[in-house]
């Protein structure tokens, strides 16, 4: 039997750990209000805002892709020299000043480095290599799209906007994206982010359609969650082992560098702005954890087959549709900055996959990689001005142009 003694003792310790439970529940919720990527229980289901779904389905959602750049829509974001706009003319491509009533004899498709982010409709690279080729050279990048996303689009839209030539350029980090089916699962807080993706099955490729191809799918999207963690690679392999939750006391220790750095960074600029201090010299300092945990992601996931044999698939399909098409396809990476900070420092982690896709009949590659290390200050290149890097600035477009025209100019 248990002494009343010993009772009281257990009674103390309970009352002292529910203490402890409550302090770190409180702590990691905070955390996780002012910074989305410390993950807790509520991240499992979050709520869609209503107001942002209208946004979104107006100006972005698209049932078969997930989300696209809509016709005759705009926006404005802040680049290397202050405020920067893109805008979308009536074919879903990007708006080219002054090569807009000239025949298009190239096209491209990609992610956000390809429709290139923070900077205006004059400063892209397919501009500049408008320049260059004298032709309109059409961009039908969107942002945050795998190459899985890209190849769809390049077959939906090829149809009505056929060119000789088509470019399809992507970061190296499409690896991740081709793997997703939520993007919340790995890019937390990206809640409206459902899209397709390919499997492969008998040795050839399988497409598993957007599992919310429609606007009413996303007020009770719980109840698609079992398809989509089937298909989503992130939900077991990251998602869930980055999620803290009860007993909060324990699960802050299953990533604690991770989890303590990020809950000491974002306390620390909280605490410095209460003082009335400017806390820019830090801002960046919880992303900067994030950005090189997703990194070591993508450098890992080079190196397993089964991922690798998926993107080499994709690109094969790619390559089997210009054929059919009869237009040159030329493919590229398009490296962010800290892909380029950690090859000069280590080695190239996707150069071996760039040697196997060489042999591709049909199929034209443009090494950017190995041009921009030759690059002494990368920062000119790049928009911002940390390890990241953002996107592309308008030199380092106009740089991209150049060599995408010297592989064109091979192929005539």
């Amino acid at each position: 039997m248990i002494e009343i003694g010993q009772f009281k003792d257990i009674i103390l310790i309970i009352i002292v750990y529910g203490i402890v439970e409550f302090i770190a529940y409180s702590l990691v919720s905070f955390v996780n209000k002012k910074f989305q990527w410390l993950i807790i229980q509520k991240d499992e289901f979050p709520t869609l805002s209503t107001e942002g779904l209208k946004k979104f389905f107006h100006h972005g959602y698209d049932s078969e892709l997930g989300w696209v750049r809509k016709p005759n829509t705009s926006h404005t974001e802040n680049g290397k020299e202050g405020k920067t706009k893109w805008n979308i003319g009536e074919n879903g491509a990007r708006i080219n000043p002054g090569f807009e009533q000239i025949n298009s004899k190239i096209s491209c498709y990609g992610d956000s480095f390809t429709f290139c982010r923070q900077v205006n409709d004059d400063k892209t690279w397919e501009h500049f290599l408008s320049k260059l080729q004298q032709t309109n050279v059409l961009n039908f990048g969107v942002g945050n799209y795998g190459i899985d996303q890209s190849l769809l689009r390049l077959k939906r839209e090829y149809l009505t906007n056929k060119t000789p030539i088509v470019v399809l350029a992507v970061v190296p980090d499409t690896i991740s994206r081709i793997l997703s089916v939520w993007k919340h699962y790995y890019e937390y807080g990206n809640t409206f982010g459902f899209k397709p993706r390919f499997s492969i099955k008998n040795k050839n490729l399988e497409l598993i359609k957007n599992p919310l191809d429609s606007e009413a799918k996303f007020y009770d999207y719980k109840t698609h969650l079992e398809i989509i963690k089937k298909y989503d690679y992130f939900y077991t392999k990251k998602f869930k082992k980055e999620k803290i939750h009860f007993p909060y006391t324990l699960t802050l220790f299953k990533n604690p560098k991770r989890n303590f750095l990020i809950i000491y960074w974002v306390l620390k600029i909280q605490f410095t702005k209460k003082l009335g201090k400017k806390s820019f010299d830090i801002e960046w300092n919880p992303m900067q954890i994030i950005m090189k945990i997703n990194l070591n992601w993508r450098i890992n996931l080079f190196k397993k087959h089964n991922n690798v044999e998926l993107l080499k698939k994709i690109i094969e399909n790619y390559v089997s549709f210009s054929k059919q098409q009869q237009f040159k396809a030329i493919f590229m990476f398009l490296p962010q900055k800290d892909d380029l900070g950690f090859i000069k420092k280590n080695y190239n982690y996707y150069e071996s996959f760039i040697k196997d896709i060489s042999n591709i009949d049909g199929l034209f590659m443009v090494d950017i990689t190995k041009n921009l290390l030759k690059v002494k200050n990368l920062d000119e290149l790049y928009s911002d001005s940390n390890e990241y890097g953002g996107h592309f600035s308008a030199k380092g477009n106009e740089k991209i142009a150049c060599l995408i025209n010297e592989m064109i100019l091979d192929l005539k």
